[in-house]
This record gives structure tokens, sequence and C-alpha cells, in this order.
């Protein structure tokens, strides 16, 4: 279809006056032709299957619906645990924030951790500087972990 055709079929197919460039292609375009033909039986199907009247409702007939699919809804211990979408994603949330604001604190405000050696025969070794090395080397050779 043409681009021309495209710009104004709607019009066209709800009955709108078209203008003169729209109709003068159609009847130099076989092509376009039978599809806007097409679609017209289309449109003429469709508006065929319409309801001509919309159904009314009652007052409260969602909210009445929505109370039988509520009362129809298996109950046990773990429906307590069901949570909303909504709400759920707002407490996995604010448990990463208190997660991470007590992860800073603790990190922040840690002043104990020691620079040195973490082995217990380096920290022996250390300890024992000022000593007799043969005193050092016998403690470190009796030490069993």
């Amino acid at each position: 279809m043409h681009q021309v055709i495209l710009v104004r079929l709607e019009e066209y197919l709800s009955g709108s006056p078209s203008p003169r460039e729209f109709t003068a292609h159609l009847e130099s375009c076989e092509e376009c032709r039978v599809e806007v033909r097409e679609m017209m039986d289309l449109s003429g199907a469709l508006r065929a299957i319409r309801d001509p009247e919309p159904v009314a409702l009652p007052p409260g007939f969602y909210a009445r619906v929505t109370q039988r699919i509520e009362a129809q809804r298996p109950r046990s211990i773990w429906s307590l645990f069901w949570l909303e979408p909504a709400f759920g994603k707002r407490v996995a949330f604010a448990s990463l924030m208190t997660l991470a604001i007590l992860g800073t604190y603790l990190v922040s405000h840690e002043t104990e951790y020691s620079t040195g050696p973490s082995n217990p025969a380096a920290i022996m070794a250390q300890q024992a500087t000022g000593e007799n090395p043969d005193t050092m080397l016998a403690t470190l050779a009796s030490y069993q972990p």
C-alpha cells in the first residue's frame, strides 16, 4: 500500500470525505484499490459483530466479584507469609538500606584492627625479638596449633 493511502485510510474507512489525491491514487492503482476494498469488508464484518448496546453492570458488581474470589482462596498458615509484590519490594529495599548503613557505620568506626602479622609463629617471633634467639627457636619448635 502506498504512503498517500496509508496516511488517509482511517478517515476514508470512517466515512469522512477523502482528499482529491487519495481518490485519484485509488483510481489509478489497482493494488491499493484491492487492499482498501478488503479493509472495508473487514471493517463491515467487525461492525456486524459489535454489541449495539453496552451491558450495564449493577453498582458494586466488581466489589462482589472480588469478595467471592477472596472467599474461595484456600487459607493456610503459609498465607500469612504472602505479601503484596509492592510491599515485598519495599521490605527488601528497606532491609538492604539498613544493612548498607549498618555496614558503613561499623567499618568507619572500627579501630581495633591489627596491622601486624596474623599467624601465631610470626606474633611470637615479634614478641621475642629482644630475647635470646635460641629461646625463640625452641619456643617456635615446640608450638603446636
